[in-house]
């Protein structure tokens, strides 16, 4: 119920997201992005979910209060919004606001971190958030960020990819540090971990191909569709959450991307995920 407020002005704010240019991403330049899913489009006015983005730490990490502290100074002084118009998230940028503190563990999490000279970042392939570019450079949205609030931290980033099934286990077993791609703040979520303050305003969307645009133009006649998201994302919840398209055939798998490969090959009539990543990707 907290979030209820801040999602309310999100949803004031969400958006003037159409009007939003492709970046290139997941090794592909743009145009190659827009040949490759000209085909798929994202269904009009359909908007499941309006969420936030934090990244997660471990329940009662000292970190997470001075990661705050460094997202309200890279807000403050310009360095978000500048990577954000890198990656045309300009528009879903959200202001930084004060945080509830979390009671902390009587472990220190920073000193751990600091001792190890390192933050080790658990994310998965997911443009344009974390991805790697045509010249071979891993970039994106949250990688930038995190390097740019690890040099405040004054440690190194490690990029770890990880089963995006299993990143509450490798965050408590400290395999990770955080998780940190595009991770939605939830209820749910916040009993297993700490999230940071939100930076980036989000929602859930459904792609089709353009040749059914007019067969689908909302949940009901979704609801005898084949539909597909990545598993425990908020994509699945919102299909699980939706009383239409909780009676559509559902398939979980294990991507974003595998979602939309799914209905560009239409195994699959339609997808539910991010509209981060639907508006770099389809044509």
């Amino acid at each position: 119920m907290k979030k209820i407020i801040a999602l309310i002005a999100a949803i004031a704010i969400m958006f003037s997201f159409a009007a939003c240019t492709k970046t290139e991403n997941n090794g592909e330049n743009k145009d190659t992005i827009s040949s490759s899913y000209a085909d798929l489009t994202v269904v009009e006015g359909l908007d499941l979910a309006v969420e936030e983005y934090g990244i997660g730490f471990r329940t009662g990490s000292d970190v997470v209060p001075e990661v705050n502290k460094i997202i309200k100074e890279l807000y403050d002084n310009g360095t978000l919004k500048e990577i954000a118009e890198k990656y045309d998230l300009k528009d879903n940028l959200s202001t930084p606001k004060d945080a509830v503190l979390a009671e902390l563990s009587a472990e220190s999490d920073l000193e751990y971190i600091k001792k190890n000279g390192k933050m080790v970042i658990g994310y998965t392939v997911y443009a344009p958030m974390n991805y790697t570019n045509d010249a071979g450079e891993f970039v994106g949205f949250d990688t930038e960020f995190a390097k740019a609030v690890c040099e405040k931290l004054g440690v190194e980033p490690e990029f770890v990819e990880i089963n995006w099934d299993t990143k509450e286990v490798e965050l408590e077993a400290k395999k990770i540090d955080c998780i940190w791609n595009g991770f939605t703040i939830t209820e749910e979520r916040e009993e297993n971990l700490d999230f940071s303050i939100p930076y980036i305003l989000n929602k859930q969307v459904v792609v089709i191909r353009k040749a059914d645009v007019e067969k689908y133009k909302d949940t009901a006649s979704l609801a005898a569709a084949n539909l597909v998201a990545e598993t425990s994302s908020a994509g699945e919840s919102a299909i699980k959450d939706d009383e239409n398209l909780s009676k559509a055939n559902y398939t979980a798998v294990a991507k974003q991307t595998d979602a939309l490969l799914e209905v560009k090959s239409k195994a699959a009539d339609a997808a539910v995920l991010d509209y981060t990543l639907a508006n770099s990707m389809v044509g």
